[in-house]
């Protein structure tokens, strides 16, 4: 019996499966199993890893905003926040992959933290719009911590060892 890797595809749709459940199972009346500590935002790794693979579509984008809506509702409002943190994932994934054009894990691990900052940055600014001027950041603030400790081990899910632009880059 010999074993073979999945393949890129079977891999990018465990990750999107991974990037729902991140959005759905939170809400559900599960107990303090996935409160604490903080569930990965899985959304996160897949903006990154479309972004930086270079997917020139309207697919990831429109996937993305509609995971930040489905956020948006299961956790109560307000409308968009989600959608914003998301789709500026997506956008700063595009930027950093850009600047860590390395084909090495350093350089990707990098690229994805840069843009987990970019994400709270953004909820910094659009939180008090939406929540109001004592809106708790601090949740969204470990929950990327927690995302952006655990990306080597899921990388392979979201993109493949190096982007399309850094292997442009080389040639």
């Amino acid at each position: 019996m010999s074993w073979r890797a999945p393949s890129g595809g079977v891999l990018r749709a465990f990750g999107l499966a991974l990037a729902v459940a991140s959005v759905v199972l939170p809400a559900l009346p599960l107990g303090p199993l996935f409160a604490q500590p903080p569930l990965p935002l899985a959304v996160l790794w897949a903006a990154y890893g479309w972004a930086a693979e270079d997917e020139i579509s309207w697919t990831a984008p429109v996937v993305l905003a509609a995971l930040g809506l489905l956020h948006d509702q299961l956790a109560g409002g307000p409308y968009g926040l989600f959608v914003a943190l998301y789709l500026s994932a997506y956008l700063a994934g595009r930027v950093a992959a850009v600047l860590m054009s390395a084909p090495n894990l350093i350089s990707l691990w990098g690229g994805f933290i840069a843009t987990a900052l970019a994400t709270v940055g953004v909820a910094w600014l659009l939180a008090p719009l939406g929540l109001g001027r004592n809106a708790p950041l601090t949740p969204y603030a470990e929950t990327v911590t927690v995302t952006a400790i655990l990306f080597p081990l899921v990388r392979p899910l979201y993109m493949q060892g190096q982007s399309r632009q850094q292997i442009r880059a080389r040639t």
